[in-house]
């Protein structure tokens, strides 16, 4: 039986402002920003370095501040909806609704150039009861922290899918 969605805090940029350096990821690549970019709109990349299953832009391109996207985590699922977008820069969504046991929840990407090419910088954090809340947040951040050395080789490995 599919578990039903749960709606979510409408949180944004305040929350974000609280995220902890523990929860922070940041990664540098030794491509152009638009590569690294250019994968974090590609649906199927995501499930190709991190551990989701499905990805669906459920908003029509271009994407901007209030669109929405579905992800899955094997049977889990959640519903974001984007409150900052810096197009080739930043993206930044909550968790409007979800399956998971939090009440509220942020993810924000943000791609810097760099001389040597660009660094990817993630913030998270979830907030659930008791503790469920970190450790909804640290699974987040080992996932990204695991995840972007898988991003890098999928860019490096196939170059013309990415721009390069």
């Amino acid at each position: 039986m599919a578990k039903s969605l749960k709606q979510h805090k409408p949180v944004g940029e305040d929350y974000l402002a609280t995220v902890s350096p523990k929860l922070r990821v940041a990664h540098a690549f030794p491509f152009p920003a638009s590569a690294v970019w250019a994968a974090l709109l590609d649906a199927e990349a995501w499930t190709e370095w991190l551990p989701i299953t499905n990805v669906v832009w459920t908003s029509p391109e271009p994407f901007g501040v209030g669109t929405t996207r579905t992800v899955e985590i094997g049977d889990q699922k959640v519903e974001e909806t984007f409150f900052a977008w810096e197009e080739g820069k930043r993206m930044a969504f909550r968790f409007e609704k979800s399956t998971l046991p939090v009440s509220a929840a942020v993810e924000d990407y943000v791609v810097v150039e760099t001389p040597e090419g660009c660094e990817l910088r993630w913030a998270g954090k979830a907030s659930a009861p008791l503790i469920l809340g970190g450790i909804v947040s640290k699974q987040l951040a080992k996932g990204l922290k695991d995840g972007m050395p898988k991003l890098e080789a999928l860019i490096r490995d196939k170059p013309g899918r990415f721009g390069l």
